[in-house]
């Protein structure tokens, strides 16, 4: 039995490598192996996603400074600098050399000195470039080498290394004696699990929609053939295994060439620079993990065998021709509601768990997914019932969604799959987004680490020397702790911002209880000598609530060093400003954008899973067109015969329109009605927050759907010309 079933599987490959031509058989093969590749492309790129998320964090974590001394090493004060340059994140270490035995640095020959430098290659370029020239101040130290891959997360990543001799004083300095930590796994929140887990379905669940309508490509001629080998002899259940066959080498073609387009994509990844990679992916991190991709890679196969056979259950295949729907009916709904029910029941059923990874509620994720393509036959049909009158263009249209539903609906599934997902994924986002602290006035907050007076008047005159920024005010504090070990704050004001009567330069205000007394040795810094001892002669109790020190400048000219901070809020500043205001802070200080910042985990989840939903869409898109050009392959001889009776090709090519649109259009209808759904359900039953959709931006999405249906039409003229030719009146 098993030997006359290998026979049977042999026979349906041979067929769909000969059958009916082998030119015909050929393009048809090339055609499903292209449908199903696309689909092992995407299967393939998101089982490397967990590989490359743990690379991209091992090497992050290799770089992270370590403080416990080591043998043989002299250690260096560290400091790490979080920066951003026109968008683009900016981060290293400033570094200070205690001794010529230097901690060895991922990727790294040497840490640089005072005065040095050592650049990623992607930074090194950028201040070389025309785009570099407002960065250049920013990097006045001299080169000394490049950071290797083992120091980068991505190739395209901003870092640097520093020297300075300026480290020790800065406030979060530490000795540093290596580099290399334990990677950080920082847990995601309910509504960042939500995003993870609508994201991945609505990447995963179209693919094997489009394997599914690839491996059925060509079916008229497949039946044509399976009715000859039944005239020879075949019963029922060697046709159907011969189905599997033909279905089993397209999606074997289709794994091949889907491993194919995987190791170019792999190629190229290194190239992509949006910022929704942080960096950029190195080649090498872009490794499917097996545990995850082979068991999606052997289920292609067998998905394609069980739609080849699922797709004869309609059709009467005997040996005198092929009979589909022998009795005409009208396809039923309940059945079709089955999966969004069960799904909804299973979000219900978990609701107020908070738990977007409970198996539960990815399931029930899944199954309002895969309801949109189970729908859309239905309908379509009864859409395409009541389409009568109208243009030529529009009846043929028309007719031929009459004739054959199914096959409109099938080549849009993967289309509205892919909305719903999104418009889901929209709405989540847009609930996050609400969930956000308002934006606030201040945009920038610049901070200089002075260590002197005249540090804090340079600051200032070059602050404001910069347009629009004249009347920005500088604030000057910082701590002190008395020789006791009690901390404080100190602010340094002029007796104008002071406002207080009788006010001279040299003056100290005690304010509130545990302020240093008269006479008191202060320290800036946590260890040393004292650097400053309190006036006793100018010192006065002033009211107030925070306990601290309130001087003017006079009182700290006799201190040996101070350690304060010197910050500006900037309201308002176009990027370029706000670069110079980065220039001026350099790497002693640090200047933040206010109001404006989100949650980096969040940030980087929604961009990605943005970027996916687009690449699906596009997959969508190259499906809709492999299909499309199959239909009119298909179709050839009866459009050559309406083109025989008269019927112009400005008519057909709108007509092709029509039956691309009408079943989009349905699609849409249906993708926003279970997108809308599913987002109620996983933010009120799941995580308890209330509904957040965005119309206008659920218009945008369904824009491209559109786009679709105009591309894919004038791709397929080409082909229309071609095939409306009355040479495909003769018989092959």
């Amino acid at each position: 039995m098993i030997r006359r079933w290998v026979a049977d599987f042999g026979l349906g490959m041979r067929l769909a490598l000969g059958g009916g031509g082998v030119r015909t058989a050929w393009a048809r093969l090339a055609l499903t192996a292209a449908g199903v590749g696309l689909g092992v492309v995407v299967l393939l790129a998101a089982t490397s996603l967990p590989h490359m998320l743990g690379a991209r964090s091992d090497r992050s974590a290799g770089r992270m400074a370590v403080a416990a001394a080591v043998d043989g090493v002299d250690p260096v004060y560290a400091v790490d600098r979080n920066d951003e340059f026109r968008g683009r994140g900016l981060q290293g270490h400033v570094v200070q050399p205690t001794g010529p035995r230097l901690p060895a640095a991922p990727g790294v020959g040497r840490l640089p000195g005072p005065g040095e430098a050592v650049l990623s290659p992607a930074l090194a370029g950028l201040l070389r470039s025309p785009d570099g020239e407002l960065l250049r101040p920013r990097f006045p130290e001299r080169v000394i080498g490049t950071i290797g891959d083992a120091g980068l997360t991505g190739p395209n990543e901003l870092y640097f290394y520093v020297g300075s001799a300026a480290v020790a004083t800065q406030p979060g300095a530490e000795l540093v004696s290596g580099f290399g930590g334990e990677p950080l796994r920082r847990g995601l929140d309910p509504l960042q699990l939500l995003l993870v887990v609508v994201g991945a379905t609505t990447c995963l669940v179209p693919v094997f929609v489009f394997v599914v309508t690839s491996t059925r490509l060509a079916a008229a001629s497949r039946d044509r053939r399976l009715a000859a080998l039944r005239l020879v002899g075949a019963d029922r259940g060697q046709v159907r295994r011969i189905a599997a066959g033909e279905a089993l080498l397209g999606s074997f073609a289709g794994l091949v060439v889907g491993g194919v387009l995987f190791l170019l994509v792999r190629l190229l990844v290194p190239l992509i620079t949006v910022s929704a990679f942080r960096g950029g992916i190195f080649a090498a991190d872009v490794v499917p993990d097996w545990r995850l991709g082979v068991p999606a890679l052997l289920a292609l196969p067998l998905l394609a065998c069980a739609a080849a056979v699922f797709a004869l259950r309609r059709v009467v295949v005997e040996p005198l021709g092929v009979v589909r729907r022998g009795t005409r009916l009208r396809r039923k709904l309940w059945w079709r509601l089955v999966p969004a029910v069960a799904g909804g029941v299973l979000l219900a059923v978990r609701a107020g768990t908070g738990d977007a990874l409970d198996p539960a509620v990815i399931a029930g994720v899944v199954l309002v997914l895969t309801a949109v393509p189970l729908v859309l036959p239905w309908r379509v049909e009864r859409v395409a019932g009541v389409l009568h009158g109208g243009s030529p263009a529009w009846l043929l249209a028309g007719r031929r969604l009459q004739l054959d539903s199914a096959t409109a609906a099938r080549l849009v599934g993967g289309i509205a799959v892919v909305l719903a997902g999104s418009i889901a994924l929209q709405g989540v986002y847009a609930r996050v987004e609400r969930d956000e602290p308002p934006v606030g006035d201040v945009r920038v907050m610049a901070t200089a680490f002075v260590t002197s007076l005249a540090d804090v008047d340079a600051f200032t005159a070059a602050l404001h020397a910069l347009p629009g920024l004249a009347g920005v005010p500088v604030e000057t504090r910082g701590l002190v702790r008395t020789a006791a070990g009690e901390r404080s704050s100190i602010v340094v004001e002029t007796c104008a911002e002071l406002a207080i009567a009788g006010c001279r330069d040299g003056d100290v205000y005690a304010t509130g209880p545990g302020a240093p007394g008269p006479g008191d040795q202060v320290r800036f810094a946590g260890t040393g000598p004292p650097q400053w001892t309190v006036p006793a002669d100018r010192y006065h109790v002033h009211s107030g609530e925070t306990p601290g020190l309130r001087v003017t400048p006079g009182a700290l000219r006799t201190a040996t060093s101070i350690g304060l901070s010197s910050n500006a809020r900037i309201p308002a500043a176009g990027p370029d400003v706000v670069e110079q205001v980065r220039n001026i802070v350099g790497w002693k200080g640090i200047v933040a954008s206010l109001g404006t910042e989100r949650d980096g985990t969040y940030a980087f989840l929604t961009r990605v899973l943005s970027v996916g939903s687009v690449l699906v869409l596009l997959l969508a898109a190259g499906s809709l067109l492999i299909a499309a050009w199959e239909q009119l392959r298909e179709r050839r001889r009866s459009l050559a015969a309406l083109m025989a009776n008269g019927v112009g090709r400005g008519v057909l090519a709108r007509s092709l329109v029509w039956q691309l649109a009408i079943p989009v259009a349905v699609a849409v209808v249906v993708a926003v009605l279970a997108g809308l759904g599913l987002d109620w359900l996983l933010l009120t039953m799941v995580v308890h927050r209330p509904m957040a959709a965005d119309l206008a931006m659920i218009g945008v999405l369904t824009a491209p759907a559109a786009a679709a249906v105009l591309v894919v039409t004038a791709a397929t003229l080409p082909v229309l010309w071609r095939t409306a030719s009355l040479e495909q009146l003769r018989e092959e």
